[in-house]
């Protein structure tokens, strides 16, 4: 079992690396969605996304024996670059699995930050299929972040942070792929304030947390379709899932159209630079999902991982 108590540990734990990042009220889309509107920027994050918290917490508890021989993970992109950072700053060798189709930008800077990266096929399921190559191999210890309680311990030090800065918040909103970012921010927040309402947010071409939080079981999905590329996991890990089932009060889907609308409000409005991924929150508020009139609303921007290229894309 996870519990608070291991949150606040972990949040003490955390180097001075990684950043507290700030809380910021946004007056001009406060008045356009009638609420009180607070942006969680771990777009500001080092390395770009909430990823560092959970990345430290996995490698930091790792034996003396496992730090000598390295760790790997498998990532779609800002959890590798995380790592791959963390990883350097611990001087522990790191791997990192990505499929091909990865963005090029994403692959380049985990590399870049020192990991090896190795690419697989296509195929979700190929992901652990190399982790699993890689840990019979080498030795290296393979993680599954997934189901990983470190994963959920250190995203939950995102809840401490807003609840800190924002005691009486009334709704948090916070993208899902697997969902353990979910699942430990919600845990935080919830045995912190129990009237907060935690709310996850997922695009429609990548749901499977979706359907299986409204069946009440586990679903997995065989294709994902979203420019959402950090949010694609076809199936959500059963332990995080055991945790959303406790702490979260729903989930509700946005479209990619309303996405990219939302990542530049945030570019014109806030001058942050969000990237789709990140922005599914706001996409939230733009299609009108859920009710927030009057109250205090979180946003968590969870990243800022974006080519330059493709950010203009998205402004167009």
């Amino acid at each position: 079992m996870i519990s608070l108590n291991d949150i606040h540990t972990a949040g003490k734990q955390l180097p001075k690396e990684i950043v507290r990042t700030p809380l910021l009220f946004s007056e001009d889309l406060s008045k356009k969605f009638s609420c009180s509107l607070y942006l969680k920027t771990e777009n500001l994050q080092i390395t770009g996304s909430y990823k560092a918290r959970a990345a430290f917490t996995i490698l930091n508890r790792l034996t003396p024996e496992q730090k000598k021989m390295g760790a790997a993970i498998s990532s779609s992109g800002n959890f590798a670059g995380a790592f791959a950072y963390m990883g350097r700053l611990l001087n522990i060798p790191t791997a990192v699995v990505m499929m091909q189709k990865t963005a090029p930008f994403k692959v380049e800077r985990t590399k870049q930050y020192g990991a090896e990266v190795v690419l697989c096929e296509n195929r979700f399921e190929a992901r652990w299929e190399t982790l699993g190559r890689l840990q019979k191999e080498r030795g290296i210890t393979s993680i599954n972040t997934f189901e990983s309680p470190e994963v959920i311990i250190g995203h939950g030090t995102i809840g401490l942070e807003i609840l800190a800065d924002l005691p009486d918040a009334d709704v948090i909103l916070v993208p899902i792929s697997s969902g353990g970012l979910l699942a430990g921010l919600a845990l935080a927040a919830r045995e912190t304030n129990p009237k907060v309402k935690v709310i996850g947010v997922q695009p429609e071409g990548s749901n499977a947390m979706y359907l299986s939080y409204k069946s009440d079981k586990l679903q997995s999905i065989e294709l994902v379709e979203t420019i959402c590329d950090a949010l694609v996991a076809t199936k959500p890990g059963a332990l995080p899932f055991s945790l959303i089932q406790k702490y979260v009060d729903d989930v509700v889907l946005v479209s990619d159209a309303t996405v990219k609308q939302a990542v530049a409000l945030l570019f014109e409005h806030s001058k942050l630079v969000v990237e789709p991924s990140g922005a599914v929150g706001i996409a939230a508020l733009l299609s009108e999902s859920i009710s927030v009139q009057s109250k205090k609303v979180v946003a968590l921007l969870s990243g800022g991982n974006v080519s330059r290229e493709n950010f203009i894309t998205l402004l167009m």
